[in-house]
């Protein structure tokens, strides 16, 4: 006994390739916009390299204003106390998950302390 499988389709004819719309989309932006236009729709507003520069002392000022010692500091965000001492000291900045932490937990001073100025 052998059973074949057949592929029944609904189209009586061959499948159409699809259309390429290579012509259409231009090579410098895509979506038919000039450069110009992809600079202004895709522009920063604030430069985030400044920022990211700073953050690590922003963060020490804020552990400062917020807790006591390092030792609060690794218990309140549960690190190790060396990388509480690595924050406090503007050494290292912490993962975004730490820093989502703070800003749930003390929105107002996370506001005041880590804002751009």
């Amino acid at each position: 006994m052998s059973s074949s499988i057949q592929l029944i389709s609904s189209q009586s004819g061959p499948v159409p390739a699809a259309k390429s719309h290579s012509k259409v989309l231009p090579s410098s932006g895509g979506r038919g916009r000039g450069r110009a236009a992809l600079r202004r729709a895709h522009c920063w507003h604030f430069d985030p390299v400044p920022y990211r520069a700073a953050f690590a002392m922003r963060w020490s000022v804020f552990l400062r204003e917020m807790f006591q010692s390092r030792e609060d500091v690794a218990a309140a965000f549960g690190v190790t106390f060396g990388t509480a001492c690595n924050w406090w000291d503007g050494l290292n900045r912490p993962y975004g998950d730490h820093v989502a932490l703070a800003a749930l937990a003390w929105p107002e001073d996370f506001a005041r302390l880590m804002a751009a100025e």
